[in-house]
């Protein structure tokens, strides 16, 4: 893996990562799709800045803060950052490629193979932390890269800093880190360890996660007890076979060649300097099957560098009579790819064709309890319908006696739910919502002077016994949702025989 003396040329690195954002900014203009489950909670949640949330660490709600202060609650603003994040990916990775010795075509090529990833694909296409844990993991790769071929420590700062803004993004970044420091400790690259800029580093990452830490402190840690229920009732439990299997298809089948060769090449003498990242990938690939995970998107930023490191290997390892043949046959296989895979994980397509489409694939995904055997997959289906939901639950709060409003709030145990009704309430002149899931539980409870709730998404025989009268009022219908949002019945509370301040505690469901 050896420098190349080439001139070094980004422009069409530069323009595949535009491609990707111009795709993903194109997607979010798809009429019947709106806004993904997990946007609707995470702008909730820009409303109310704190140093942490139940379910995350507060950086990316603050970047979405921003935004909404910005550009209001627009839907391809909103967007912006995730496209952009998955769009600096495709550009980092090629700059590692370069880093490894490859070729401006060695580039493009590491580039094309991130671009097509079905899951970073996912990522771009709507609003949250994941987005930028690609972006961030592989600039950390980039930076121990240019340690290990300077045998510079000082760069154990920058990678310090990487870390610390990636775990006040998301939690799980610690396994990233976990990973890097027992692949450097199983390689001949152990002595990077061992030395006082990592030490700097890690007080620097350790700086930046104070406030999250202290806010967990304050709060008894109740992202732990969120991540302990996900564990044992949201995920589903897979064969060894499977976990695997879906690591190829989240990182899409036709970059699979590229990718296991760039893992293999690390076993060989000139991939040595390097092999610290095939033992990360162990250690990341044995956590997924100990888990039996369901969520093949918990690893899937380490496939950067490998996807770098395959292209390189190509001019390193083929005869040049074969090199751009080679090279053009990836790029074309890789192309491909991305054109069957993106209509799966982008909403490009209406969702009657996409479910046409996924089904003549033989494709299905079962990624979380409740939403198994969906015709239309989780990530696609859960942004459709929530503006409907509003004006459905509009028509009943108005039909109610004026006197009888006034002392009226809206009440849900879903914060998909809850977030829409707050996010389009105030067109529709809806009450304030409250809702007992995640960070929504933390702003209430309703005062106890409240005596009429309309409530969404809620378990009725649960409910029934605590008030005077339960009536329907509404079923709100939508074909293509997930089966959990599906039908839901509007109901509406009157008369609690409890004080809902007191027992409110008792309410908060983390999941």
């Amino acid at each position: 893996m050896n420098s190349k003396n080439r001139k070094t040329s980004y422009w069409y690195l530069a323009g595949l990562s535009l491609f990707a954002f111009v795709i993903f900014m194109i997607s979010s203009s798809i009429k019947q799709y709106g806004f993904f489950i997990d946007e609707l909670y995470f702008m909730a949640c820009a409303k109310r800045l704190a140093f942490g949330y139940i379910d995350q660490p507060p950086l990316s709600i603050v970047l979405l803060s921003v935004v909404q202060n910005l550009f209001g609650h627009n839907i391809f603003a909103i967007r912006f950052l995730p496209a952009v994040s998955i769009a600096a990916t495709v550009f980092m990775t090629g700059l590692i490629a370069r880093r490894l010795g490859g070729s401006n075509r060695s580039m493009f090529l590491a580039g094309l193979a991130v671009m097509i990833m079905p899951v970073f694909i996912l990522f771009g296409s709507f609003y949250s932390m994941n987005a930028y844990e690609p972006l961030i993991w592989t600039s950390v790769i980039y930076f121990v890269i240019m340690m290990v071929q300077e045998n510079n420590e000082r760069y154990w700062l920058h990678i310090g800093i990487l870390l610390g803004i990636g775990l006040e993004m998301k939690h799980t970044m610690i396994l990233y880190g976990m990973a890097l420091i027992i692949g450097l400790l199983f390689s001949d690259k152990r002595g990077l360890l061992f030395n006082r800029w990592i030490l700097l580093g890690g007080l620097a990452c350790f700086i930046l996660i104070i406030p999250n830490l202290v806010w967990q402190y304050i709060h008894h840690f109740p992202s732990l007890e969120l991540y302990r229920n996900s564990f044992s009732s949201k995920n589903i439990s897979k064969s060894y076979l499977q976990v695997i299997a879906e690591q190829i298809i989240f990182v899409n089948p036709f970059t699979f060649p590229l990718w296991l060769t760039g893992l293999v090449v690390l076993v060989f003498p000139k991939g040595k300097p390097y092999r610290f990242m095939l033992f990360a990938y162990v250690f990341l690939l044995l956590v997924m099957l100990a888990g039996h995970s369901s969520r093949p998107d918990r690893i899937a930023s380490i496939y950067t560098f490998f996807m770098a490191s395959g292209a390189v290997a190509l001019e390193n390892y083929l005869d040049k009579s074969w090199l751009r043949f080679s090279q053009l046959i990836a790029a074309t296989l890789l192309i491909a790819g991305g054109i069957i895979f993106t209509p799966v994980f982008c909403p490009i397509l209406s969702p009657l064709l996409t479910k046409k489409y996924i089904s003549r694939l033989g494709l299905h995904f079962d990624l979380e309890a409740g939403k198994v055997g969906e015709p239309l997959p989780q990530w696609l289906a859960d942004r459709i319908g929530w503006r409907e939901l509003a004006a459905e639950v509009a028509k009943v709060y108005q039909a109610l006696p004026g006197n009888e409003k006034r002392n009226t709030v809206i009440l849900s145990t879903n914060y998909g739910e809850a977030g829409a009704l707050e996010l389009y309430g105030s067109g529709f002149g809806l009450p304030h919502v409250y809702c007992t899931h995640n960070s929504f539980h933390s702003w209430g409870p309703p005062s106890d002077s409240i005596q009429t709730f309309i409530a969404v998404f809620i378990d009725i025989d649960d409910v029934r016994p605590r008030f005077k009268s339960v009536e329907k009022a509404a079923d709100y219908y939508c074909p293509d949702c997930t089966k959990q949002q599906r039908d839901i019945p509007i109901y509406i509370l009157r008369g609690p025989n409890f004080s809902v301040e007191k027992e409110w505690v008792n309410f908060k469901s983390y999941h």
